[in-house]
């Protein structure tokens, strides 16, 4: 996703609803290569696209983010 700013709301309605459902969420990062991504959960980095994929196909909760990624080392 080249544009953020175009998916803003649809990003925070995201992160709200992952926090509502138990799921530590940190604030936002942005990577050097433009790129914005969250610390979620116990050892997990998920991009904002990663975020709006689990919204969209009703699996924002915290067995979603399991299945997206591998926890980080």
């Amino acid at each position: 996703m080249s544009n953020y700013t175009e998916r803003t709301n649809d990003i925070v309605r995201a992160v709200h609803l992952l926090r509502k459902r138990g799921v530590t969420v940190g604030f936002p990062m942005q990577t050097p290569n433009g790129e914005v991504i969250f610390s979620v959960g116990k050892g997990f980095t998920l991009t904002a696209e990663q975020i709006l994929e689990l919204l969209e196909r009703g699996e924002l909760n915290a067995e979603g983010v399991r299945r997206v990624c591998p926890p980080a080392a």
